[in-house]
């Protein structure tokens, strides 16, 4: 047993990311230099349906060039804006309003990305998520995520659809069908091994899939239908494996970890990527 083999893979990645909702601190100078202590290269910012975070879209110029001197003085950068908000305004929706809303949110997302020096836009992969269902559902969403990728080539920015929790875009097949219809080149994946793991699925296997259309990855662990907040470890997904694939795969793209620090604590941040810089490659 090699027990620094996630060490090796994380060292080898192109960048190592960290979702904004892990990180404590009272502000922003705080939370990006706590990232670059413990390890990280780049911040994922959240926008959520929040009022907080959907204010984000509408950041001046000033405040974005403010945003990124912060992030630069700490050493670290924002490499993703997590467009949650589609959750809540979901292309897939039944009605032309909803659908509308979620073309502008992703329109200043991508702007708000190409302002930061962001690389992508993480889009969720729920065709609708709330609110009454219809048949044309999947086409609404593929027909937006076209438009919103003539908005990304142009700025300069990549897409990325995450597989999700529960519904919609659950498996590496699922999203890899829906990359290939979509068919656009700034349009990637963002596999995330520990949704594929609470829905039951072989998170390997899954990531074995997904990697040749994958722009990242994300870490997190899960439980059987249990998806946020479970510690590295004592979830499903099989760590080892995971990192196997990622080494057969010669994987050295941007690897990030989603967490939600609730508490405040200073030390989740590094403790994750520690804890994952240990995994073996093979069980013990």
């Amino acid at each position: 047993m090699n027990p620094s083999t996630g060490g090796r893979l994380l060292a080898s990645a192109a960048a190592l990311g960290i979702y904004e909702k892990a990180l404590a601190g009272a502000d922003w100078a705080a939370r990006c230099s706590a990232a670059a202590a413990a390890g990280y290269g780049f911040i994922e910012l959240s926008v959520d349906d929040s009022p907080q975070k959907l204010a984000r879209l509408n950041w001046s110029s000033t405040e974005q060039h403010r945003m990124r001197q912060t992030a630069a003085a700490a050493g670290v950068r924002i490499g993703t804006i997590v467009l949650s908000a589609h959750r809540t305004y979901p292309w897939g929706a039944a009605d032309d309003a909803t659908r509308e809303i979620a073309d502008q949110l992703a329109s200043r997302a991508i702007d708000l990305a190409a302002g930061l020096g962001a690389d992508r836009v993480q889009l969720a992969g729920y065709f609708s998520f709330e609110g009454p269902r219809h048949d044309h559902a999947r086409d609404c969403y593929i027909e937006g995520v076209r438009r919103a990728a003539r908005l990304a080539e142009h700025r300069g920015v990549r897409l990325a659809i995450e597989n999700m929790d529960g519904t919609d875009v659950l498996s590496a097949t699922d999203a890899t069908d829906l990359i290939r219809e979509i068919d656009r080149d700034v349009v990637r994946l963002y596999p995330d091994v520990g949704n594929f793991a609470g829905n039951g699925l072989d998170a390997a296997a899954e990531l074995r899939v997904a990697l040749p259309l994958a722009d990242a990855v994300q870490f997190k662990d899960a439980r059987l239908g249990e998806f946020r907040r479970v510690p590295f470890g004592d979830g499903l997904v099989d760590w080892p494996a995971v990192f196997r694939e990622l080494s057969n795969a010669a994987w050295r793209g941007p690897a990030s970890i989603e967490m939600w620090n609730d508490d405040g604590d200073h030390a989740m941040a590094a403790d994750a990527l520690d804890w994952l810089r240990s995994t073996p490659s093979t069980a013990a």
